[in-house]
């Protein structure tokens, strides 16, 4: 775990000093910090629903603070190395098919909130970053296939208003040896879409290989960080744990010369989750070990620490849930535990700070 971290923060310090690429073109550094400091964050949650919601569930969500919601539409597809990329436009889940979202667009517009499309891919038993093809045929069907996936989401975007959108999630290796597909891509999103783009970055051993950061609107990083290995870490221990990645995070910032945005952030309510926060809960193991305590000590340690940050754009927590009798105790959302009221309390601020300021929150 700390040979993971360290090895992971030695590569983006190098990859942070070397030179561009001569066939790159050179980012321009952020010269603006005040500015950016002066920018209201993006307070944001990812929803996840089943079925239709309850009407109180985004009017929760904007007495929260929320700024900001995510859905998450999927492509599927079968392994690592089947290029046949599978989609469902209309899918039955509310927060995937096309219904749902809009439905949920136009509620968040009359709340002063938006929502965000953050496409990913869902492979079964694997991971997206794992993706690659032994041919070129291969890659350029995968390649087709996905183009049509991010456009037509990209164009749902800018139909319901969207201020962000995210090109893909979590594609590791698919992003740093295919520039060129994803260069044009990103063009040819821009001609369908004008609002902002990032892609959702591993934490590891993905942000610090994106090539073409230069050419959207935000580095965006999913922001599974370990923070601390010792029981039951103090508030402390855990700002301190933040440091190294902050330098880290500084420095792709100062590189690329865009904000970061945590695409997402989560902690579940365990014993572990400080220092294995991507941890996926098994469901036989949801409740066990469950420690609602720290998980609300951790989203402290992350508002006090990174938030205040100049170089910060801001966060989508993982995640929210329409009201239900089921127990979340050992999941990943914060909703009716402890960390609920910390995100309660920094998001409220957050949006007291840009009122005063005379700004609106994106």
């Amino acid at each position: 775990m700390v040979l993971r971290s360290v090895l992971w923060a030695l590569s983006l310090l190098l990859a942070a000093c070397a030179d561009a690429p001569a066939d790159t073109p050179s980012p321009t550094p952020d010269l603006r910090p005040a500015s950016l400091e002066r920018a209201p964050r993006i307070q944001g949650v990812t929803l996840d629903a089943r079925r239709t919601p309850p009407r109180t569930w985004l009017p929760g969500l904007a007495e929260l603070g929320a700024t900001h919601a995510a859905v998450i539409p999927f492509a599927f597809q079968r392994h690592a190395g089947d290029p046949a990329l599978r989609t469902n436009y209309d899918a039955d889940w509310y927060t995937e098919g096309q219904a749902g979202i809009r439905a949920l667009a136009q509620q968040a517009d009359s709340l002063g909130m938006h929502l965000v499309i953050k496409p990913q891919v869902w492979l079964r038993g694997s991971w997206s970053a794992e993706i690659d093809f032994a041919t070129e045929a291969a890659w350029a069907a995968w390649e087709a296939r996905y183009r049509d996936y991010a456009l037509y989401y990209a164009r749902l975007s800018a139909a319901i208003g969207a201020p962000l959108f995210v090109i893909g999630t979590e594609l590791a290796l698919a992003v740093r040896t295919r520039e060129a597909f994803w260069r044009s891509l990103i063009a040819e999103i821009r001609t369908v879409y004008d609002g902002e783009l990032t892609y959702a970055a591993n934490w590891y051993d993905d942000a610090e290989h994106v090539p073409f950061w230069d050419a959207l609107d935000y580095v965006g990083v999913q922001a599974y960080f370990p923070i601390s290995e010792a029981d039951d870490p103090g508030i402390d221990t855990l700002r301190a744990g933040w440091k190294p990645h902050k330098e880290i995070l500084r420095a792709l910032h100062t590189r690329t010369g865009k904000p970061v945005l945590f695409t997402e952030i989560g902690y579940r309510d365990v014993s572990f989750a400080a220092a294995r926060p991507w941890e996926w809960p098994e469901r036989r193991a949801l409740a066990a070990e469950t420690d609602e305590a720290l998980q609300a000590r951790l989203y402290t340690a992350f508002f006090e620490e990174v938030w205040p940050e100049p170089w910060f754009a801001g966060a989508i927590l993982w995640k929210w849930y329409p009201p239900s009798g089921r127990s979340h105790a050992g999941d990943f959302t914060p909703q009716g535990k402890q960390a609920e009221a910390v995100i309660r309390e920094a998001f409220r601020s957050g949006g007291a700070e840009a009122r005063e300021s005379g700004s609106t929150p994106d």
